[in-house]
């Protein structure tokens, strides 16, 4: 674990050093530097190091890019041999001042060729099984969703971040809270079970909470709200803008519990819920049969036992359509 966390921290330092880190990366730094002076004197003594030897110049700390590009001059231009001698020279003359100065045996194959993250993706199906965090909490993927957390958590908090939409159940720590960090906003919490909505291609992110207290905060600025069991949350990115529901949608977290309730819904709702929860697209082809409404619980039945339910109850036709289905027909 002590390995792994300074392997990370090593990373961390030299993508800084390169302009590399990306907006979790740059966020598991800033807490990282924020920990101690100690890591601050670090930081230092590593920036000499990096501005001494001008490796700055040779782009090796881009994982990817550095040495794909030096592999493509050694291999297509026999010219820069010699620059490309120079070049490992110094590569090698910061790696083993980084070895000296902290004290790793691994920098070298840490640095170049692993990450210190994992990314979990849950592409056309949501995820039956909960992802395990290094310190406990389970998170549930939904479909269309990404996960990325590290191999190791620091000391002082606990980060991951979420594309798409999952539910938490956070293994409580009161002296490390738990920070998603979305591409719009942020959510805090020192133990608890809730869900968050984050999708790329929508203006919001929704927290919805079911246990606990939940902090939802925007990145541009300090303002906060918080949330209790039954609270959902929603900022708005482009207004800026927070709105709290006292109460929170029933079906909220139909998607993970796979129980879907109807209470006097009209068929615009029932369509939305179901759109959400089976991942597809289902749409009302007259606009009178959005005033039906629907009475019923469903508890694990699938899309097609559903659908063949409103049909008998509401008097509709359903057709597949290449994208989902229509409904249409006579209606209540």
């Amino acid at each position: 674990m002590k390995e792994e966390t300074n392997n990370m921290k090593l990373t961390l330092i030299a993508k800084h050093l390169s302009n590399e880190l990306n907006e979790f990366e740059q966020e598991q730094f800033r807490l990282w530097l924020e920990e101690s002076a100690e890591n601050r004197k670090e930081f230092v003594n590593a920036e000499k190091i990096w501005q001494n030897t001008y490796f700055q110049d040779v782009d090796l700390f881009n994982t990817d890019n550095g040495w794909n590009k030096m592999n493509h001059r050694m291999h297509d231009n026999k010219q820069v041999v010699q620059s490309n001698k120079k070049i490992f020279s110094i590569w090698m003359k910061v790696a083993a001042s980084l070895i000296i100065l902290i004290g790793v045996t691994f920098v070298i194959q840490k640095i170049v060729g692993t990450k210190n993250y994992t990314e979990i993706v849950a592409n056309n199906h949501k995820m039956i099984n909960p992802v395990i965090l290094p310190d406990g909490s389970k998170v549930f993927l939904n479909a269309g969703s990404t996960l990325k957390y590290p191999k190791a958590f620091s000391a002082k908090t606990r980060v991951v971040e979420l594309t798409g939409e999952a539910f938490f159940e956070v293994t409580r720590n009161e002296k490390t809270p738990f920070i998603i960090q979305t591409l719009k906003a942020n959510v805090k919490v020192l133990g608890t079970s809730f869900n968050v909505a984050a999708y790329q291609e929508t203006d919001s992110v929704q927290v919805v909470v079911e246990t606990g207290t939940v902090e939802l905060s925007s990145k541009t600025d300090n303002d906060i709200i918080r949330l209790i069991h039954g609270n959902t949350g929603v900022f708005y990115s482009k207004a800026n803008k927070f709105v709290k529901l006292e109460v929170s949608d029933v079906n909220a977290i139909a998607w993970k519990t796979n129980i879907i309730i109807f209470h006097d819904a009209n068929l615009t709702y029932v369509a939305k819920t179901l759109n959400k929860v089976f991942g597809l697209s289902i749409s009302i082809e007259d606009v009178n049969l959005k005033k039906c409404r629907l009475n019923a619980d469903f508890k694990n039945q699938d899309l097609e036992h559903i659908l063949e339910a409103l049909k008998t109850t509401l008097n509709l036709d359903v057709k597949k359509a290449d994208n989902g289905y229509i409904i249409s027909g006579p209606g209540c």
